[in-house]
């Protein structure tokens, strides 16, 4: 059994969903692999699978749940019992979605060993729960009885009174009772179901109740009560958000409305189901949505739709895992491309069916397809060729003993041997196609009489069709009185259209100067550089990251090495754009700060990002991982800077200061962006005295010690960065000699202030 038929038969053969573990059962990567269950099972196991080993191999980092602990700091390298537990529960689950039902039940026994040693009631159940649903799949049902009476002990516990099991594992009950048709009994211990429903009060067991109910009035030949039934599960769910449930309630609606021969009512509902598994991110239910709804814009004669809903379903399947349903959406692109009349892509398809059903050795579908091939062949006046595929598929029909099959294969052989002027073999299949006609004719007068003697069925029905003929002569009357109101309508609605167009369009423009406006508020109206407001815009999303990935390295422990992964900004002076104005006038200061824009942007490596801060300051952003020498790296920028051609005299003693961020890797957090920056303009200070003792460019960078000195901090930066100077727990890298630093004339006292 494959992974599609388990989960389209959920409803059927499952009767309740998956119990959603609760956070304090799950890790971090378990909560995630939770969430992979349905769209992405595989990546599901790897995630559980590396959890398991992990814990395998360092079993000292597993804590008890009855361990005292109070030292919560490195509970990221520990787990618990409960986690271990849930991670093979959650394995389990993603095994049986990828039809590994042998896998999963190892899995699950050792969930449920785990549960039962450390005294777990609830993953104890749960485990139960799943092999219950496992089992089912496997086929094994003799196996049902132990299972279930430990299950209902413990649903007998007070603590488990208010579970959702108490609801679910009743309603697998209620499946196995229809499919042995004990109809009785299952309405019994539907009312018990429903019962527990409303007392635990969960919405999401309410609409599991309505469609377990529909599902046995499915079973009795009741399909309008099986119908609300669907419907008032499908209500109940929709606030829930469970595409998965939605989805499989509008299979079931859909298969009842084909049933019933109300095509576009199940075209509706096929739709929705298409979008529900959409959603949910399975390609495999998807495929078979999509099949259902092609197979029914075939049925209403739109040919092209149903080829692309094929098309679309056949995109969605991996031919080396799923060779069974690719072969049959190739079938089905064959059959549809025959009733259209293409003979040369339909035998394509048809013959790449015919090979795939062959090699999986499946005798039906090879017989429909052998049966579509000869139907093909008798198109294209190649009677012979139809002859050998019939036989082909009447040798295949009388081994598995397919009445159905016979009937048409005898068809169509008398058509082909008449074809070929085989007249005596065309009489004698005819004859052998007449007599499984009556022969299937009876079966069917057996079948009618049969239902004709379902009274209780028939009086239901004539009940619900004079309820639908009343609610028709209501509805007569409601259409004179609202069919003025239609007209009005639909004028006002025209009006608001063409009234949204009008709106829609000017809107756009509107956002489209908006747009530009903007792109020109973040750049510098002179230089054309990016400006601050942009480095504003990017700031705080890249101080979120860097402070997140250094939190992750050091609660990781990971302290052998420094970090790597930190920003670098580098803060100029250029002096000659500082009193620019002044020195050269407008317009010819004007044309420097442009071609020194152009210059810049030239030269900015594709790895780092520059900014223009006015009054002389450029910020140079660049991260660590794309910078193999920084210092190097600063002398070659200084370099550069300098190097600029101008006609003018300039001043060309660029200051350099540079600060990393994170500032501190073990407390990134400390500072935020006004931090961050009074150090930067502390270095350009420390640099610019620097740059004026040695009368040339110079460099000056500040970097704090490895260790944890967040609170040294705490206060004015500034401040608190000289004091941290003064004391060596910040490092002075310079171009030049850093004695000729004068640090306390850079400290905000009161003189200073004044000054």
């Amino acid at each position: 059994m494959n992974q599609l038929f388990f989960l389209a038969m959920m409803m059927s053969s499952l009767s309740a969903p998956n119990v959603d573990l609760t956070k304090d059962q799950l890790s971090i990567d378990l909560q995630q692999a939770q969430t992979l269950v349905l769209s992405d099972p595989a990546r599901c196991v790897e995630i559980t699978s590396a959890f398991l080993v992990r814990t395998a191999n360092n079993p000292k980092q597993i804590i008890s749940n009855r361990q005292d602990y109070g030292y919560r700091e490195p509970m990221l390298s520990f787990g618990t019992i409960a986690q271990a537990t849930g991670a093979h529960l959650l394995k389990g689950e993603c095994l049986i979605q990828l039809a590994q039902h042998r896998l999963a039940d190892q899995e699950l026994q050792q969930a449920l060993a785990l549960a039962s040693k450390e005294k777990q009631p609830e993953l104890q159940a749960q485990s139960l729960y799943l092999m219950l649903r496992n089992k089912a799949l496997l086929g094994s049902g003799r196996d049902y009885v132990p299972l279930r009476t430990q299950l209902d002990q413990l649903l007998g516990a007070t603590a488990l009174k208010n579970s959702p099991l108490q609801v679910y594992s009743r309603l697998l009950r209620i499946t196995d009772l229809i499919e042995s048709h004990q109809f009785e009994e299952a309405k019994q211990r539907l009312s018990e179901s429903r019962q527990w429903a409303r007392t635990i009060g969960d919405s999401k067991a309410q609409a599991w109740v309505d469609a377990v109910s529909g599902d046995l009035y499915h079973a009795l030949r009741q399909p309008q009560l099986a119908l609300g039934d669907y419907i008032s599960a499908q209500q109940q769910a929709r606030p829930l958000a469970d595409p998965l449930f939605l989805g499989l309630l509008a299979n079931q609606i859909v298969d009842l409305y084909q049933e019933e021969q109300e095509p576009q009512k199940a075209l509706q509902y096929a739709n929705e189901a298409a979008n529900y598994f959409h959603a949910l991110g399975n390609p495999v239910l998807l495929s078979q949505a999509l099949t259902v709804l092609a197979r029914l814009n075939r049925t209403q004669g739109d040919m092209n739709m149903a080829l692309v809903y094929f098309f679309n379903a056949l995109d969605l399947l991996d031919e080396g895992h799923q060779r069974i349903q690719v072969a049959q959406l190739k079938y089905e692109i064959g059959k549809t491309y025959l009733q259209n009349g293409n003979l040369p892509l339909a035998r394509s398809y048809l013959s790449a069916a015919r090979q795939a059903h062959r090699a999986e050795d499946d005798k039906r579908p090879l017989i429909d397809t052998l049966l579509l091939l000869g139907e093909l062949h008798l198109k294209q006046k190649e009677a012979a060729i139809a002859i050998l595929q019939l036989e082909n598929a009447l040798d295949l029909a009388n081994q598995i003993a397919d009445t159905g099959r016979q009937f048409q294969i005898y068809r169509l052989l008398s058509l082909a041997y008449e074809q070929k002027d085989y007249l005596l073999q065309a009489l004698e299949s005819y004859k052998r196609f007449h007599q499984l006609s009556e022969q299937i004719s009876q079966q069917q007068v057996a079948l009618e009489q049969e239902a004709i003697r379902d009274n209780y069925t028939q009086v239901e029905r004539e009940q619900q069709i004079k309820s639908l003929e009343l609610s028709l002569e209501n509805s007569r009357h409601q259409q004179e009185r609202y069919l003025w109101s239609s007209v009005i309508t639909g004028l006002l609605l025209a009006f608001f259209i063409y009234l949204f167009f009008t709106l829609w369009l000017r809107l756009k423009s509107a956002r489209q100067q908006a747009r530009f406006l903007g792109e020109a508020t973040l750049k510098e109206p002179r230089s054309g550089l990016a400006n601050w407001q942009r480095l504003m815009n990017r700031w705080p999303k890249e101080m979120a990251k860097r402070q997140q990935q250094s939190e992750r390295w050091y609660l990781n422990e990971l302290t052998e090495g420094e970090f790597d992964d930190k920003l670098h900004y580098l803060l100029f002076k250029v002096p000659f754009l500082a009193n620019n104005l002044e020195r050269h006038g407008y317009q010819l200061a004007r044309d420097i700060e442009t071609a020194f824009g152009d210059y810049v942007a030239g030269l900015t490596p594709p790895d780092g990002r520059i900014y223009d801060l006015r009054e002389g300051h450029l910020l140079y952003v660049v991260p660590q991982r794309h910078v193999a020498q920084l210092h190097q790296l600063a002398r070659e920028l200084l370099e550069q800077l300098a190097a600029f051609p101008c006609a003018q005299p300039i001043d060309r003693r660029i200051s350099l200061g540079i600060v990393s961020h994170p500032f501190l890797p073990k407390a990134a957090t400390a500072l935020d962006h006004l931090g961050l920056f009074d150090l930067c303009y502390l270095a350009l200070a420390g640099a610019i005295q620097l740059s004026e003792r040695a009368n040339q460019s110079a460099w000056l960078e500040l970097a704090a010690i490895d260790c944890q000195q967040a609170a040294f901090f705490n206060g004015d930066v500034w401040q608190c960065c000289l004091m941290a100077i003064d004391k060596g727990l910040v490092k002075v890298n310079s171009s030049h000699d850093k004695q000729w630093i004068n640090w306390p004339g850079l400290s905000r006292t009161k003189g200073t202030d004044d000054r």
